[in-house]
């Protein structure tokens, strides 16, 4: 089964961070298409380069069997491919290694989850039942009426 791995790589922690979650997921025997670990960096000034890459990143969505996105700082171009892969779709998981945060779209199009702890094989049974129910939800939903 194959994952298309998103977050943002904008500094060293994020980096090992999608090394940390990427390196889980292959344990449990995913193939994994991750951005950073598969591709040379672009020229950004490069219009031509920025419409490969995102036409690239668009088609490798569409392969994925499902996109897990790794959330922690909150990047722009995470949340696009998540919104990008649903439309789509494709099975979308939201993945926080430490602070979980909610929004109500996320919440309400994804399977959520918080730890490295058994993720592969939370990912795995989400994958063939469909069903995030057994996940607990950010418990911020509960303080509001939506």
């Amino acid at each position: 089964m194959r994952l298309f791995l998103s977050g943002p790589f904008f500094n060293d922690d994020e980096v090992a961070r999608l090394g940390r979650v990427k390196a889980a997921l292959e344990k449990e025997n995913f193939e994994v298409y991750s951005t950073y670990h598969c591709n040379a960096r672009i020229d950004l000034d490069s219009a031509r380069e920025r419409t490969a890459r995102f036409r690239l990143l668009c088609d490798e969505i569409r392969k994925s069997d499902g996109l897990i996105a790794v959330l922690d700082g909150r990047d722009a171009g995470t949340i696009w491919e998540m919104g990008y892969a649903y439309a789509t779709g494709k099975p979308v998981i939201a993945f926080c290694e430490r602070d979980p945060f909610f929004s109500l779209m996320i919440d309400g199009s994804s399977a959520c989850i918080t730890g490295l702890e058994s993720i592969g094989a939370q990912i795995k049974d989400y994958l063939k039942t469909g069903d995030a129910g057994f996940w607990p939800k950010f418990s911020i939903r509960d303080k509001y009426d939506y």
